[in-house]
């Protein structure tokens, strides 16, 4: 049996990787290849003869999944991977494929409230200004976050934690979720509301929604239009559920103030257009990206292979 990790060098950021893939090795072969996105022929050329696969952050499409011969199992090493593969063109295939559950969601919550102070700072501009020697602070007049308003679309694990930290800083926390969490209300004064209210008065406006076929495109111009000029935009969760190309003729008739965005439609994106502009905060998908998350990460992945490799479900292939 070959086992690939196909995109993650699990020896480079992450404690002890090669001891928490261990257990693989009772299995077959284990390579590891670097963590740089590819073309679709070099993800082939690494995973021609595997039987299981491990991914992170490379799509699959569907003509790619078709040359593989071998495959029986891809693990994506995350939560959602509805934007990276076609899930059921891979069923078709007899491939199954998993993600894991929760392995990081305060690391995200952390970098959503560096985000939004990065933001309400102006901390990046204020820096491009001092590496260019300019000493000029036109323009960089920020906001305080305990007298702001943050709207959290998505209260999940990760929007329930960026909704406990801004209210203990004294912001007020707007929501909206189809689920309301008490305890958010009870312990934090967390307001659930519509996501209209939730747009027209908060100053933040974060996204931590899982993306879901009800979820995509679900942030449109439209509600981003209703935002008020002086309020920036943050999303943590997939670029799939916000329009961007309306984020980006927002932001550059003034709209609101600027926006901040770990993640694109592609990775890296096929359009810079949104990630170069100037009141953008750009990130490359690393709102997780801690060496105690990866190393979670990657041994709730191998335990989900390991009850693959040890189900019936594998023991009929």
């Amino acid at each position: 049996m070959k086992i690939v990790f196909i995109d993650q060098d699990i020896r480079v950021n992450v404690i002890n990787g090669e001891e928490a893939v261990s257990p693989l090795k009772a299995f077959g072969d284990v390579t590891y290849y670097d963590d740089a996105p590819c073309s679709q022929d070099v993800l082939y050329e690494r995973g021609r003869d595997a039987d299981v696969i491990f991914f992170k952050i490379n799509q699959f499409s569907n003509e790619l999944i078709d040359r593989f011969t071998n495959l029986k199992f891809l693990q994506f090493m995350g939560i959602g991977y509805g934007n990276y593969l076609d899930a059921n063109h891979c069923a078709e295939r007899g491939i199954t494929v998993r993600g894991i559950g929760e392995y990081g969601s305060n690391p995200v919550a952390e970098f959503a409230l560096a985000l939004i102070l990065c933001s309400m700072r102006h901390i990046i501009p204020a820096d491009r200004r001092m590496k260019a020697k300019i000493w000029d602070t036109a323009g960089l007049l920020g906001g305080e976050l305990s007298l702001s308003t943050v709207g959290i679309i998505g209260t999940g694990a990760i929007g329930s934690l960026v909704a406990r930290k801004v209210s203990l800083l004294g912001a007020k926390a707007l929501a909206f979720d189809n689920v309301e969490k008490q305890e958010l209300k009870d312990s934090f004064g967390v307001r659930y509301t519509s996501l209209e209210t939730l747009m027209r008065e908060s100053d933040i406006v974060t996204v931590h929604l899982s993306y879901t076929a009800q979820t995509e495109r679900l942030i449109t111009g439209e509600l981003l239009s209703l935002m008020k000029p002086e309020s920036f935009f943050i999303n943590l969760a997939r670029a799939q559920i916000v329009d961007y190309a309306a984020l980006r003729s927002i932001l550059e008739r003034g709209g609101i103030r600027g926006a901040a965005i770990d993640v694109h439609y592609g990775e890296p994106p096929a359009d810079w257009s949104l990630a170069l502009m100037e009141n953008v905060i750009a990130t490359p998908h690393m709102g997780y990206f801690t060496a105690s998350t990866n190393t979670n990460m990657l041994k709730k992945s191998v335990e989900s292979v390991l009850d693959f490799l040890n189900s019936s479900d594998f023991v009929g292939h």
